[in-house]
């Protein structure tokens, strides 16, 4: 018989403790899956904001760029249309004719202020838009006016006011002429006068 002693308090025969069993490792990995899924789900959410604010701002940017575009044509068209300096010359034009009128007047040119002064106060007092004066003729017996338009219709309307100015009542105005320079077609030239001759 063979008897063999064993030392059951050595460490193999120990109870072994395990820190982390099965179910924690498969928790703990649950938890890794469930969390992942849902960082990526958040990520998803915000690349899906992202896009479309990139989008949205692509839009705007082209909406930006074509007001800016019409804008940039429609100043090229400003700049390129020569209306607005012609009006700005005929504007010019009308003011310079005035000052002549008013500079007879102040300066009493004709006298004693009671002859062709009344004229020329009388003519300062006509207005019609886009029409101005080049020439103005008195004597005793004579009166001739010589002048532009930007409108040919505008012309009669101008004569018409005549009747307004008590000077101009009575007189007979035996010339009336419009005509249009070919170099110059964006105006009618008009003239009128009494009958008689103008004393040089």
């Amino acid at each position: 018989m063979i008897v063999q002693q064993i030392n059951l308090y050595q460490d193999r025969f120990r109870e072994k403790k395990l820190w982390i069993s099965a179910t924690q490792v498969a928790a703990t990995l649950l938890i890794f899956v469930v969390a992942g899924a849902i960082w990526s789900f958040l990520l998803g959410i915000e690349r899906g904001q992202a896009e479309q604010q990139g989008r949205t701002l692509k839009a705007d940017q082209g909406r930006v760029a074509l007001e800016l575009a019409a804008v940039n044509a429609e100043l090229a068209e400003l700049l390129e249309d020569k209306r607005l300096d012609r009006n700005i010359e005929n504007t010019a034009r009308q003011i310079s004719a005035r000052k002549r009128v008013l500079n007879f007047v102040e300066a009493n040119r004709f006298g004693s202020g009671e002859g062709f002064s009344d004229y020329l106060v009388a003519l300062s007092n006509l207005h019609v838009n886009d029409i101005w004066l080049n020439q103005i003729r008195l004597t005793e017996n004579f009166l001739q006016i010589k002048g532009s338009a930007l409108n040919a219709t505008d012309v009669p309307i101008y004569f018409d006011s005549f009747g307004n100015e008590q000077i101009f009542q009575g007189n007979r105005f035996d010339l009336f002429r419009l005509s249009r320079a070919k170099d110059s077609d964006w105006k009618v030239d008009f003239e009128i006068a009494t009958s008689g001759e103008f004393d040089e």
